[in-house]
This record gives structure tokens, sequence and C-alpha cells, in this order.
């Protein structure tokens, strides 16, 4: 069978623009977040998130174009695929909010002239996919994906599908999410913001702080060392618009489907990337489906608490953060959670401990019930 293994991969968040630099911050306790200051009605509310490093927020229209072009140059460039590879080569694109940044932008320009203001100006999911195409000379089929929180996983998950199907050789994997108002207010309007910072699985936890994240990926045949994509699933869940069934029912049955998919057994996994959102409904769900599947409890670890809730660009993300830190032989500490168990059976790894090799479950569990769960390996 084709193994999709991970050729090359570029990220920017919060932590810096690169994947050296990014992994280099998670030895280092979590930033403070930033506070952006929104008019709602007669009141002014502060908006803690996770903003890009390098790129400003009063870059202007350009500064999607820009962080899309830097992290993608970076994952092609490390996988080393020659022009006929690239442009045969599948792109699959996740994101939440796409480019509703730049329309914003735009908008308020617009009405600041005085002229014709056109609040989104060309409402197609597929417009991103088609720059990065032409851009980058990719010539082969592209797809796009728009489910919430699971966006990116889904696209990574879709993208080692095709390869292992033998459908193309290689596939580039993009996830983003810029900060927009129409996200953050609507995330304040359903009171799931946090108030000081993001503490998943914490007694104390009080909702998620936005983040900011670009970030690439290249998958393809590669040698046996590589860490590669070994299995996963998608499951939907209709119990609530912004969590899983609270039994942990629905997201111990996709992590099933995900080990099924990828011939281990549940105590093979060496450690597992949470989804945790720091929201109190969300982390109950998911603490709950890891207890129904895990017997004895493998080590588990959070990125939101270093870059923030990256909605559509989170479970591509923070994949790449987590194995090219399992590459460099360590496990992601959380030293700002608890230090024992809060009664939702999940304690966060505060300590980094060293780790490498085996086989590493990444979840992602999204906004209208869609729930992924990856299995990585490197063996």
């Amino acid at each position: 069978m084709i193994r999709p293994c991970f050729l090359g991969a570029g990220v920017a968040t919060q932590l810096g623009t690169g994947v050296a630099e990014n992994v280099a911050r998670l030895h280092e306790r979590p930033r403070p977040p930033q506070v952006l200051e929104r008019r709602v009605e007669d009141r002014t509310e502060a908006i803690r998130c996770r903003l890009l490093s390098g790129f400003p927020l009063d870059a202007g229209p350009t500064r999607l174009e820009d962080v899309l072009g830097a992290v993608v140059t970076e994952a092609l460039h490390e996988a080393g695929l020659d022009r006929a590879a690239k442009r045969r080569m599948a792109l699959c694109f996740g994101s939440s909010s796409f480019d509703i940044s730049v329309s914003e932008e735009l908008y308020r320009a617009e009405l600041s002239g005085g002229g014709p203001a056109l609040p989104l100006r060309s409402p197609s999911f597929a417009n991103l996919a088609e720059s990065v195409r032409h851009r980058f000379g990719l010539y082969g089929e592209d797809y796009t994906f728009n489910t919430a929180c699971t966006a990116s996983a889904n696209g990574l998950w879709y993208a080692a599908r095709l390869i292992r199907s033998g459908a193309v050789d290689h596939a580039l994997v993009v996830g983003v999410e810029l900060i927009n108002d129409l996200t953050a207010l609507g995330f304040l309007g359903l009171g799931l913001l946090s108030r000081s910072d993001m503490r998943p699985f914490h007694a104390s936890r009080d909702g998620l702080v936005l983040g900011e994240a670009c970030s690439a990926l290249v998958l393809g045949r590669g040698e046996a060392d590589r860490f590669h994509w070994k299995g996963g699933a998608n499951r939907c869940d209709t119990a609530s618009m912004v969590a899983a069934t609270a039994d942990g029912s629905t997201i111990a049955a996709v992590i099933d489907e995900a080990l099924a998919d990828a011939g281990v057994d549940a105590a093979a996994i060496s450690a597992v990337k949470a989804h945790g959102t720091a929201n109190p409904a969300n982390d109950e769900a998911e603490a709950a489906g890891l207890r129904r599947v895990f017997e004895v409890m493998p080590p588990v670890c959070a990125l939101k608490p270093f870059i923030g809730h990256t909605l559509g660009a989170s479970g591509l993300t923070e994949l790449i953060l987590f194995y090219r830190a399992l590459e460099q032989g360590f496990l992601v500490a959380t030293p700002s959670t608890g230090a024992e168990d809060e009664g939702s059976g999940v304690s966060l790894n505060r300590l980094e401990r060293p780790m490498g090799r085996g086989h590493f479950m990444v979840n992602s569990f999204g906004f209208g019930g869609n729930n992924t769960s990856l299995v990585i390996a490197r063996t």
C-alpha cells in the first residue's frame, strides 16, 4: 500500500514565520494574547486573540496573499519537487473564513471614501485555492474544504486518501485563518471567548482565544523513516451547533474508525494531540470520548494555548507543529494548565518529555458536529 509521507511543511502563527521558529517557541511558555477592541452597539469589547507575527494587521489587503506566499513557498522548497511534479500535484485547501478579512478591509476603505461599498465582492470559497494554483503553477485538481474547525484536517485526510489510492503522486494541503469581525463578533455573541486565556480541560477554563495561522504540507511517497499519514476518519454529529454529544460517543466512534483505518489498537498510540478548545462543553465531550477509547490514557498535549484557536487552519497547523516537535524528540508541554486531573479524566502534559517515534493521534472536532481523527506515524 502507498504510504503518504510528509515531504515539506510551512507555518506562520503568533509564534513566528517558518517551521523552525515555531517549533523553537514551543519550548517556551505560551505568550500572552493580544487584545483587539471592537465597537459593539453602545460599548467597546476587548477581544483576546493571537495574531500572526511578522504580518501586521495594518499591512492592508495584501496581507493574506503575503502569508500564503511565504508558507506555501517554504513547504514546496522543503519538498524539493521538480516542476513537472508540482504541475501534476493536487491541492486541498481548508478554511472557515477564507478571504473574508480582505473583503472587510476593502469594504471599510470604500465606506470611508464615501463611494459605493460592497460588503462581499466575490463570494466564492474557491478564490484562494485558485489563487494558489496560478501563483505556484499547480495544474492538478483542487478541492476546497469548509467544515469549520476541521476544514484543513479534512483537506489532509482527503489528500492522503488520494495518494493512497494512487490517484495522484503528490498533494499540497493548505490551511489559513485570519482574524475578521464576522468571526470574532460571532464567537463573542455566542459567549465562547475567554476573558483571560485558554486553559483546555482545566476546571477554571472560560472559553477560547481566537488565533491566526497559515500552514502548508506537501504529501507524497517518501523514505520509510519519515513521518507519514497512517489513517483517519470523519463523522458528523448533529447533537449541537457548537459541540459534539456530551457523552463522548460520537468522538469515540470517529477515533475508533481512525484506529481501524490505520490498522492499530488504541494501546499502540504513544500520545494524543487534543483539539482542546477550553470551551466547557467541547472539552467535556472530547474528554468523555477519549475515556471511552483509551483504557490507559496516553500522554495528551494541546497547542491552542500557544497559537490560539485557528479554526479552519487548526487541524493542519497543529498537526505540523506536533509532528515537527516529535521529530526533534519532544512532546509539547503546556505548563499553564492544571497539574492534576481536574475531573475531566484528561490531564495535559505539563513538562516536556522525550518522545519521537511511534503512532500518534491528531484530533479535530468542529462546529456543526464535524469530527475528524487522524493517525500519523514514524516507526
